[in-house]
Formats: structure tokens, C-alpha cells, sequence
């Protein structure tokens, strides 16, 4: 079959295709596996029609440090990456647009806690930019695509696909077997309807060893990050200390652990609690509940709202240091 023939059919089995995808209960890149050939010709339909507008929105970054990827949110030019990709809140960054132009950016707030980061680029134009995922909309098993620039911006190459599946999610950490390579750090891991459901974090040589840092990360610490503040491990080690371990379950987040000698165990916190929030700010992940008593000096009281056994009780704690349990 020559190239025209083989188009032709392409042709004929995307029509037939959505065709067939509108009476289905299911499209097939939501099913659990693909059934059929047509199941792949359709979760490679659906990958295309994405591709014009999220490429748009990728942007290739230079820093003193080296090379790194992002993805603009707004249509004024604000850019979620990762935070050791910025390095710190105020650093001027040039940023690669998809058509070659250099445009400057600088770092907004992020931090090193879950990898998390922003910049914005000045810019009086209007940019493409794509839309963020709605929270908890991705699960294990979702299909999912990566793109980026490796080893920096190339006008020959282009940007750089890769298309998975989500194999892991907890707390602030998201894995998927898109495999990344250096400068891809950064950039945005889409679902299938173009949405940006984390952005690329920890590479390693194993081929399902890619982790991203998840959108909720984003949508929960917003206000922080767009504020410019930038959460280091200096603030970690100065900063209040709580002294619990916690992770995010169907429940909430849930205490797995107390620090001996902590002000949690000094005022009763116990396993199985749900902690719901801190001086009135809701806690919906990890990451927000350390930085928010990081941003409290030692001995300053705060007021903890949790749940345990039903029942919904308010704690006035002092916090500890950091530095005194170690």
C-alpha cells in the first residue's frame, strides 16, 4: 500500500472510529486496556488532537544552573515547573517559546518539599497555555503523555513525546512509565484530554522509575507559591516543628505517626487522627501542613483542628524546634 492509501484508511478508521467511540459506554482510553486495534487507533486519534495546543504551551528554560522544561498556565504567562529547576523566588530565567522566540521570565514562590515551583514571563501578548486537570481527576492506570525538551530547547528536533500510564500516586509524588531524560524537569504530563495533570520532577535509568509532582501539589499551596514565597530547607530547620508523620488517605490527613518528645505528643495527637486544619487554613496535604508551621517561629502557639473517632476537636499548640529533636 502506497502513503496516500495508507492515509486514506487512517482516514476512514478515525471517522469510523469516533463513530463507533460516540455509542460507546466508554472511550477507549478510559477502559482498563486496550480490547482492539481500534481501541489504539483511538487513544492515538485522541493523543493527536492534543498535540497542536499543549506543544504551544511548553517552554524550554535557561538558568546560570542549566537547562530545564515548563508550562504556561495563563494567557499571562504564568509557568508551572519545578522548584529545582528556579532555585530560589526573584532569579530571572529566559524562557523558549515553542516558535524560538526568547521571551524573560523570573521565579516566583515553590518548594523543595515536593518539588513544586513557578515563574512568570513578562510578556505583553497574550501566550498560549493550556488548562490545569480538575483535582483528583487522575488515577492509577489513566493514560497520560509527556512532553519536553531534553538537553534544552532544539528547533530541528522539536519537543520531545513520550505516552504512558499513570503507575503510582501518593501524597505529593506521582509515577508513570513515560520515561524522562535530563532538561525534561519541569515539564507537563498531560491526560488524554490535553489538561496538565503534574508536572516532570525526579528522573532516574529505570524505565518506570519517572516521578512528577501532582497538580494537586499546585492547587493546594497556590496562594503560597504565587505570593513568591519559596520553601527551602532553611525554613525546615528554623521554622516550628509539630513533630507528627501523616499522609493523605480517603479520610483526610491522617496522623501515622508522633515524634517522641514533640509538642504533638506533649498536647495528645494520636495516630488515626485526621488533622482538618491549622489556624483556620485547611489542610489537604503534607506539603501544606509543613509549610505552614514552617512559617511559625518555635513556641508560637497554633491552633489545630482535627478529627478522631467522629468527633471534631480543637488543639491550642505551642510548636516545638526542629533543631532540639535532633
Amino acid at each position: 500500500m502506497n502513503v496516500k492509501g495508507f492515509i486514506a484508511l487512517l482516514i476512514a478508521a478515525y471517522f469510523a472510529g469516533h463513530t463507533l467511540f460516540a455509542t460507546a459506554s466508554r472511550m477507549p482510553w478510559e477502559k482498563e486496556y486496550p480490547e482492539n486495534y481500534k481501541d489504539l487507533l483511538g487513544i492515538e486519534v485522541q493523543l493527536q488532537k492534543q498535540l497542536g495546543k499543549t506543544k504551544s504551551a511548553v517552554v524550554s528554560l535557561e538558568t546560570e544552573d542549566g537547562a530545564g522544561s515548563g508550562v504556561i498556565v495563563s494567557a499571562e504567562g504564568l509557568v508551572l515547573t519545578a522548584a529545582h529547576v528556579i532555585g530560589e523566588r526573584g532569579k530571572k530565567i529566559t524562557a523558549i517559546l515553542s516558535t524560538g522566540k526568547r521571551v524573560s521570565a523570573v521565579s516566583l514562590g515553590g518548594s523543595v518539599f515536593s518539588d513544586a515551583g513557578m515563574l512568570k514571563i513578562e510578556s505583553k501578548t497574550v501566550l498560549p497555555f493550556v488548562d490545569l486537570a480538575r483535582v483528583k481527576d487522575s488515577s492509577l492506570g489513566k493514560w497520560c503523555f509527556a512532553l519536553g525538551h531534553p538537553s534544552g530547547f532544539d528547533s530541528t528536533r522539536g519537543q520531545v513525546l513520550r505516552l504512558g500510564r499513570i503507575i503510582g500516586k501518593q501524597d505529593e509524588t506521582m509515577q508513570t512509565d513515560c520515561k524522562l531524560l535530563g532538561g525534561d524537569s519541569g515539564g507537563p504530563l498531560f491526560n488524554l484530554n490535553g489538561e496538565v495533570i503534574a508536572i516532570h520532577s525526579r528522573i532516574s535509568q529505570q524505565a518506570d522509575e519517572n516521578f512528577h509532582i501532582p497538580i494537586e501539589t499546585f492547587v493546594s499551596n497556590w496562594d503560597f507559591f504565587m505570593s513568591d514565597e519559596f520553601y527551602n530547607s532553611q525554613k525546615l530547620q528554623e521554622g516550628g516543628f509539630l513533630g507528627v508523620a501523616s499522609s493523605l488517605t480517603p479520610e483526610g490527613l491522617t496522623v501515622l505517626g508522633i515524634v517522641e518528645g514533640s509538642a504533638a505528643e506533649k498536647f495528645g495527637l494520636q495516630e488515626g487522627d485526621i488533622l482538618e486544619s491549622l489556624d483556620g487554613e485547611p489542610l489537604d496535604s503534607r506539603e501544606k501542613l509543613a509549610i505552614l508551621v514552617s512559617n511559625k517561629s518555635p513556641k508560637d502557639p497554633v491552633v489545630l483542628e482535627l478529627t478522631r473517632s467522629g468527633r471534631l476537636l480543637t488543639f491550642r499548640v505551642p510548636l516545638g524546634s526542629r533543631v532540639n529533636q535532633e
